[in-house]
């Protein structure tokens, strides 16, 4: 019967599952400076075991209870590794449908970048995204976190441009601001939401059509002679209008009396310090 369990891979791998059969209830793990582990028996997961020589079974207080010496068991090892970073790219599926702040102008833009995450809560991290699995898998796991994060990159961006009053033929320009507003929202729901640690986050760029472009440069030139946009519905309005004939969106630029911040049309609340106006 075992009564030593070590970690025989490596740690170019978030995790890897090992199994020992007939385990007698004096056995221990040694589990490397690298790793913690988490031990499964039946369905029921022990807390995370940091590196040191561990007993498995403790008929008072340990992680789980053998009525006698004599008793064996079966026991799953899963050894998450505390440095390895798994790399992914990112970026939308289809196009994202939006107004172009600046013009009104509808466009389809497609954004992509790059992250780097590793483990940080291990018994979340298996619950969440492991589970039952007996082979790590990358693609898996990657469609999982891309979906969640999809679901935040699109209303960030459309808020930033927004705010900015910025056209999206000029997103190069805000990449980097872009960049850190997402890797810290995302970077909340990794660790809250599956014990994950977001490394780093860069938005490589946004890919819009030649006609959306030329569609938005003929609407600068139409507001450059009759007026200006719709930040709302995009119809082109006068210079001097107040509100929207089209929508009826307020026009004129509002700011948060608490904090000086540019507010949104129709905005009840200040984006940036909550005030309510």
């Amino acid at each position: 019967m075992a009564e030593l369990v070590k970690f025989t891979g490596n740690n170019t791998e978030l995790f890897c599952r090992e199994s020992a059969d007939e385990l007698h209830a004096k056995a221990q793990v040694i589990v490397p400076e690298t790793h913690t582990v988490l031990l499964i028996k039946d369905g029921v997961v022990s807390e995370a075991l940091e590196p040191g020589r561990h007993d498995i079974f403790d008929t008072e207080n340990g992680l789980f209870r053998l009525k006698k010496d004599s008793d064996c068991a079966s026991v799953d090892f899963v050894f998450i590794s505390k440095s390895a970073k798994l790399p992914m790219l990112w970026g939308t599926a289809s196009p994202i449908r939006t107004r172009d702040p600046l013009t009104g102008v509808p466009v389809s833009i497609g954004i992509n970048g790059e992250l780097e995450f590793r483990v940080k809560t291990p018994k979340q991290f298996y619950l969440e995204l492991v589970g039952a699995d007996t082979e790590y898998s990358v693609d898996k796991l990657k469609k999982r976190l891309l979906s969640r994060l999809m679901s935040v990159v699109e209303p960030v961006v459309s808020e930033i441009m927004r705010e900015e009053r910025l056209s999206y033929t000029e997103f190069g320009e805000k990449k980097v601001k872009i960049s850190a507003c997402l890797k810290d929202k995302i970077g909340d729901i990794f660790s809250a939401e599956y014990g994950l640690e977001l490394c780093s986050f860069t938005v490589n760029g946004a890919i819009i059509s030649d006609a959306d472009i030329m569609a938005i440069e003929r609407k600068r030139d139409e507001l450059g002679k009759n007026g200006k946009a719709c930040p709302i519905c995009g119809a082109t309005v006068g210079h001097s209008a107040k509100f929207c004939a089209e929508c009826g969106a307020a026009l004129g630029d509002r700011f948060c009396p608490n904090c000086g911040t540019k507010l949104n049309a129709g905005a009840k609340f200040c984006s940036e310090c909550g005030k309510k106006l």
